[in-house]
């Protein structure tokens, strides 16, 4: 089953990198998606969100699951 995470808050086209770098080790995330217009990076794959939440705890991302 897959799962779609959005992440908000991203600043600039270097933040997508920076995400990939924390998430790196979180299992599960098959493709990422940036809308640099919204601001958004959405993750689909079969990932624990509360697992993307903690990588990404140390930096002002916001994430909701929304499908």
């Amino acid at each position: 089953m897959s799962k779609k995470i959005l992440i908000s808050g991203l600043h600039c086209e270097k933040c997508p990198v920076h995400i990939a770098e924390l998430i790196k080790d979180v299992p599960g995330v098959e493709k990422q998606e940036k809308d640099m217009d919204k601001m958004t990076l959405t993750l689909t794959g079969n990932m624990d969100l509360e697992k993307i939440q903690a990588a990404l705890s140390s930096k002002p991302f916001t994430v909701e699951e929304i499908a």
